[in-house]
């Protein structure tokens, strides 16, 4: 959870959890400078971060490596 974290920290988001099963934990960012929430869902195992807007792949560090949507063969 430790890329989640640090992800919502880069982006200025407080962490608001509504649930988690091994696999992921879901809830809600709070993204207190732009005054708005948006829900979002985290995989444990990949490090995905899935939001209403975008799906992100991020490194240890908190960063977005790669969009898993993206037509790039990488």
């Amino acid at each position: 959870m430790k890329p989640l974290v640090l992800w919502a920290r880069w982006h200025d988001a407080k962490l608001r959890f509504h649930g988690r099963t091994p696999a992921e934990v879901w809830g809600e960012l709070n993204y207190w400078k732009e005054e708005r929430t948006a829900p979002f869902r985290f995989d444990l195992k990949e490090s995905k971060l899935t939001t209403e807007e975008q799906t992100l792949l991020l490194d240890e560090a908190g960063v977005a490596i790669k969009d898993p949507a993206s037509s790039d063969p990488d």
